[in-house]
Parts: C-alpha cells; structure tokens; sequence
C-alpha cells in the first residue's frame, strides 16, 4: 500500500519559489493613535488587529501603534479597548505606503455585550490546544454543494463521503474514521448539538441542515482537548456559528453537472424602535437544493430555513430566539464493486441487486439566550433549547440479492445551561475564564423492518432510548508574562438513561444505564518565545461511552473508554505575508469498542490503541491578490493490545496514512482571477486484520472568477468552476474484506457555475 506523493515535492517548490518572490517584495506600514472620547485621552494598551489574519499590535504609553511588513491589498483594521466600543476601518494599502491613521474609541457600558457563545471570552491568543477555523471569507469562495466540505480545509481531516444524498457522511480526524457517522467526533451549531444518542449510529451527526452562507465561522477543536465538548469528542469537535447582527443582504446562486440548483438568502437587520442604538436585530437565511446525482437514483432535495431575533432589554440584558427548520428527501444510488468502479459507464448504474434506496429527514430546532453583564468583566449566558427529528432510511448494504431494510428514528431533545465568562486581572497577572454547567436529555424511538423497494414487510426492531447526561465545566487562562501562559481545565460528565426493548418475537425487557460518569483535566501551556513565533503544548483527557445496547446490559458492566491527547505545536505569525503552522501528537486510548461498519449493530473490540501524527500548514500572500497555501499531514494507528492476536500491531480502518492539499489563487486588481485546488488522499486499510485497503487518489479543481471588489470578494463574485479536473476515477469511501469490498464512487469531471452578490 505504498504510494508516492507528488505534492510533497510540489509543495516544497511552490513555497521556496515564493519565498524568493517575497524577499523583493515592497511592503507598506500603518501607524497611528488610539483615543479616547473623554478628554482625548491616548489609550493605552488598545487592540489594533487586521481583521482575518494573525496580525495585530496594542498601543504604547502614549495611544501609538505600528504595524509593518504588510503585504500591498485592502485590509479591515479593528481597533478595541476594554470599557470602549470597538471600531472596524477598511483600508487599501499600496506598496512602500506609509498609511497614518487616528481612531477615537467611544466609552462603552458593557465589557463582554457582544459574547453570545460560551467560551467566548477565552482569548485565542494564549489558546493552548489546536483549533483550525474557516471564517465566512473562506465558506464563500467554495462554492459548497455539500456544507461538510468545509472540513476539508482543515490540516489532517478527510471526508469520506457516502455519496448517499441525505445520508449524513463520515470523515476522519486525529487518528479516528468515524467522525460525522460513527459519532468520534462532536458537532454543534451556536451550541445546539448534532450528534443523535442513539439514532442511526451513537453520535451520527448531519450537517445538511446547515446553510453555508449563513455560516460566520467553523471552528474544529482537535481530540478532546476543550472542557466544553464531552460526549463524542473523541477525534474532535466541529463547532458552527452563523451569523449575529450586522447589516447585509446575500444572495447566491449556484447550478451545473447534474441537473443541480443551489439557491442561498441571508439578510441581517438591524431595527431601531426609536431608543438609543438598534436594539432589535434580525437574522434571516434559507436555502433550497436540487440535484439529479451523478449516478442512477441519486435525486436529492432539500430545504432549510433559519432564523433569529435578538432584543436588547437593557443596557446589560440581551435575549434572543433563534429557529431553525430543514426538510428533505433523497435517492441514494447504493454501494458497488471494485469491476464496476473502475468502468466509466458501470459506475454510473446500480449494482444488479440494488434496489431503490433513500430516505427523508425532518429536523426543527428553537433555542433561547438570555444573556447579562454584570459588569466590565463578568457575563452570564443562559439557554435552553429543543429538537425535534424524523429520519427515514431504505439501505441495503453488500451486493447480494435482497436485504433492503427500512430504519425509522424519531428524537426529541431538551437542553439547558448556563455559563460565567470572566476577564480579570489577579495583580499583574490577566485571566480569562469560563464556568458552566448543563443538562441535556434525549429520547429516541428506532424501528426498523425489512423491505424491497421500499414496501414494508416484518417489522424486526422496535426500540426506546432514553438518555440524560449532566455536566459541569471550568478553564482558566493565565498570562503570566509573554513566555508563560498556563491554562487548566477541568470537565464532568454523568450519565442516566433507559432501554426499553420490544423487538417483535423476543421478550420485551427494560434496563437502566449503571454508574456511567467521568472527570476529564485539561492542562496546557503557551509561549511566544520571540515575536511571532508561539509555542503551544497540552494534556488532555476524554473519553467515550460503550456504544448503542451495550450501555444497558444487565450483566456487563463497562466503563467509558478513557483517552489521553498529548500535543506540542509551533506557529509562525511574524510577517503578514507568511503563516506557518505545524502539531504533533499522541493520541491513547484505553479500550476501544467500535461499530463495523457504521449502523450495523456488529461490534469490534480493537483493544488499547494509539494514534500520533503530523499536522502542518503554510499560508505564502507574496504580493496583492496572490495566496498559496498548503497542507500536510501524515497518522499513525496501531492496537496495542487485543483478545484477538491477529489484529495486535495492525492499523485501524479508514484513516488515511497522508493528506496533503496545494491550493493557489490570484486576483487581479480588475477583480478577474483563478484557483487551482489539489488535494491528495493516501493509502488506508479497509479491515481489521489490514489484508484489505485503498490505495487513495489525487482530485483537482479549477475555478475561474471575477470579483466586484478587486482583490476581494467580499462583495460577490462569478464563478466558472471545474471539478475533477483530471477526470480520476476514485472513490471517498471504501470498507470491506478482501473479494467483498464495497464502493461509492465520486463523480467524475463536471462543471458548476453561479454567483453570489452582497448588496
């Protein structure tokens, strides 16, 4: 299963020909002064950053600040104090430019307001763990047909894509292949969870409900670092936010290959019901998407819309509703064979045994915030929110005749908590901290009855799960001095629940979960040791629950696997025109028990494993409208102990060994520009004594463009985009034993069009 990557070596000399470029590249500087509206007052210690980069500077004794080596192009700078209304400026610098700027900051009443996320007041500037984040720019340039695509940006993450319309799909993550499917990894938008209990699989997550233009950013914490995700949190957690306040009207239109229509409207208002400032802001967004699929009985239709108002009662109290609604209904094409894979016209046709698999889902969440502050530097966050879900699922899985089952899940959830999110100063010493506590309940119904062609036949499982989890959470954060900053975290976990079991012929019983409960510390610390370079380095304990009916044996008691994530990362942030990023770690767990493949109801015992790899990324902007930008990332996976002698020292199934991505893109000052996207995904095991795999592939794209803003596209853009460009005939997903391994292939090379305008 060796393979040899060509990015590499690409990579390495796209990078030391633009380092050549950027050392004779004229660079441009802004200077200037912070004020205060008392007195003119020069502040003091005020922020001033460039918005979306990793530059930034606070002002001296007298209200100055420098920030030079700027690479030519249009900035936003933002300009923020404690006690002071933050202030957003947008600029264009030249090359050579001196720009000189004043800013006049006005006194606010409230320190955290704008805190509307727990968490949220932990600086990210002594974070100590690992978290890759796409912010809005970014989701807009990509053009997405599928929201989870996102993740692909993210050094060390791979999506392997089911290619089964509605079907939520998996992705792999620090070591773990079941992220998104099998439930490794946590998913929340604006902190409602994702991951169902106990429905198709523990911890099936599906991110179709999620409009991209909406979308304001997406943050992936890495394994089980953060004391603000527990359950699921194995190989990470992706946290959304959408978008709060502001005034805007997006629209985008997308259509290509395949019959496709994606349509997306986001508008934001802000409402003054005649009191000082805007004390009423709207959010609204919606989205519909067809598409005939690239191959037979693929059709896939959706429809979200999500909404939020938000109202300023007070000063210092905000509340705000938001709901969300998605509806869809989708062919699924099925799995096939290795022959039919690799034959341009078979792999665009059922197997001869498939049958007409699909589904439907309903999804409606509400979710309300009341929020305080007490004063410059304590805020109180308050929700509470509920769900509620159908999902429908025809699948027949192999490729032998017969077998289609239907799986029928319905879920209600009710969740709660509160969380202080602080910013004090202890002497001379600055801490950032956050407490909070929690109450999630969960009920599930699963039946299931077996099928052909969508006609029920005998019913064969009727189930009811119920589960309640209670947390409590606190991290703080500590800047000591530029070379020491400490955090510590500590998070707790305890689980209730029932299972009542009525599958039809077998006895009905009923059982509880026993003593299901954990304390996971985090402990981490960071240093810029010279400026522009951070050192960042962690410990951090997780865990996992034993998977679905295995919760609540009578007779076997199980402990939640226990996980230890050990990590050292180094960042490189010194010029604006370079961003260096690289983390290694190890991942241990205690006793892993897994669900092969997903939603099968057949469990495997893989034993003590290990994880550890290599993450890296380089972003190179040499001049005005030019950004490279590469990754890489190489895992390791390895049992370590098991039952079963066979699978000792074997590597665990769907985790690529490397991914590496070359994405180039250049915009003329005219606004006319293209991308060139290429991602290559490497060998992994499809089974567990790894006498089975996949070799990977290489995909490309090509997108050619025109701004309405220059260099940026914040203002919209046209699009031409081709994907795949190649044409390679691969495949996302794979899994299977040797003579019986099972394909979904991905499309071969097709074109999409659209744009998207801000008016």
């Amino acid at each position: 299963m060796e393979k040899i990557l060509p990015l590499r070596g690409t990579l390495l000399c796209a990078l030391l020909c633009l380092f050549g470029i950027l050392q004779a590249q004229e660079t441009a500087s802004i200077t200037g002064t912070v004020l205060s509206d008392s007195d003119d007052d020069r502040l003091e210690g005020a922020s001033v950053a460039l918005q979306n980069t990793t530059r930034g500077t606070i002002t001296d004794g007298e209200g100055q600040f420098v920030l030079d080596n700027l690479a030519p192009g249009d900035y936003t700078v933002v300009v923020s104090s404690i006690g002071f209304e933050s202030i957003t400026r947008p600029i264009t610098l030249r090359a050579s430019e001196e720009r000189r700027l004043t800013f006049e900051l006005r006194t606010s009443q409230t320190l955290l307001s704008e805190i509307t996320i727990r968490g949220a007041a932990l600086d990210p500037r002594n974070r100590t763990i690992t978290v890759n984040e796409v912010d809005r720019e970014q989701i807009q340039t990509l053009n997405l047909d599928l929201p989870i695509r996102i993740i692909e940006q993210v050094p060390g993450v791979d999506l392997l894509s089911y290619n089964q319309g509605g079907v939520a799909d998996q992705f792999s993550i620090r070591g773990f292949g079941g992220g998104g499917h099998e439930g490794q990894a946590g998913a929340q938008i604006d902190g409602v969870s994702l991951n169902e209990a106990e429905g198709h699989s523990d911890g099936y997550a599906d991110l179709n409900i999620l409009i991209p233009l909406n979308l304001e950013t997406v943050k992936v914490y890495k394994g089980p670092s953060s004391v603000l995700f527990g359950r699921f949190a194995e190989g990470g957690t992706l946290a959304m936010e959408t978008r709060k306040g502001g005034n805007y009207q997006d629209v985008s239109i997308t259509g290509g290959s395949f019959n496709t229509l994606n349509t997306q409207f986001a508008l934001g208002k802000g409402i003054d019901l005649g009191r000082r400032g805007t004390p009423l802001q709207t959010n609204l967004a919606f989205q519909f998407f067809q598409s005939d699929g690239y191959a037979a009985n693929s059709n896939n239709l959706r429809g979200n819309l999500t909404g939020r108002v938000a109202y300023q009662l007070t000063d210092k109290t905000d509340v705000a509703l938001s709901l969300r609604g998605h509806r869809s209904e989708w062919d699924a094409a099925g799995y096939i064979s290795e022959a039919r894979v690799n034959d341009r016209r078979l792999r665009t046709m059922q197997e001869v045994n498939a049958e007409n698999d699909g589904g439907a889902k309903q999804f409606y969440s509400q979710k309300l915030d009341i929020n305080h502050t007490f004063n410059d530097s304590l805020r109180l966050l308050v929700f509470g929110y509920a769900v509620q879900q159908e999902f429908t699922r025809f699948a027949k899985f192999g490729l032998d005749p017969g077998g289609q089952t239907e799986r029928f899940n319905t879920r209600t959830v009710y969740a709660t908590g509160a969380s202080l999110n602080g910013s004090n100063q202890l002497g001379a010493v600055d801490l950032d901290w956050i407490a909070g506590a929690e109450f999630y309940t969960e009920g599930t119904e699963r039946m299931r009855w077996r099928t052909s062609q969508r006609v029920r036949g005998e019913q064969i499982l009727d189930r009811n799960f119920d589960v309640q989890t209670l947390s409590a959470y606190a991290q703080a954060e500590f800047s000591l001095s530029r070379y020491l900053r400490p955090s510590i975290g500590l998070r707790y976990d305890k689980f209730y629940g029932s299972f009542n079991s009525n599958d039809p012929g077998q006895p009905s019983f009923s059982n509880e979960i026993g003593q299901l409960s954990h304390v996971t510390p985090k402990l981490g610390l960071r240093s810029t040791v010279v400026d522009g370079v951070d050192i960042r380095v962690s410990a951090s304990n997780g865990f996992s629950l034993p998977n679905s009916a295995l919760k609540y044996e009578r007779d076997l008691v199980l402990k939640p696997v226990t996980l230890w994530q050990y990590e050292l990362g180094a960042g490189y942030t010194g010029i604006d025109w370079l961003e260096l990023d690289v983390v290694g770690y190890i991942l241990n767990t205690s006793n892993e028990i897994l669900e092969s493949p997903p939603g099968s109801g057949d469990f495997v015992n893989v034993g003590k494993t290990k994880r550890s790899g290599i993450e890296s990324e380089a972003v190179v902007k040499p001049v005005a409208g030019l950004r490279v930008r590469g990754t890489f990332s190489y895992t390791e996976t390895e049992v370590m102990t098991n039952p079963e002698t066979s699978i000792l020292g074997k590597e665990l199934v769907n985790i690529p060994q490397t991914i590496a991505t070359f994405d180039v893109s250049y915009a003329l000052r005219s606004g006319l520009g293209g991308r060139f996207m290429l991602r290559d995904v490497g060998p992994y095991f499809t089974n567990a004594d790894n006498s089975a795999g996949y070799a990977g592939y290489t995909v490309a794209n090509l997108t050619v463009f025109y701004n309405f803003n220059e260099f940026s596209a914040n203002r919209g853009r046209i699009f031409v985009e081709v994907r795949n460009l190649f044409d390679t005939l691969y495949s996302e997903t794979v899994f299977g034993d040797v003579g019986s391994q099972i394909f979904t292939p991905a499309p071969t090379r097709n074109l999409m069009a659209g744009v998207t305008y801000t008016f």
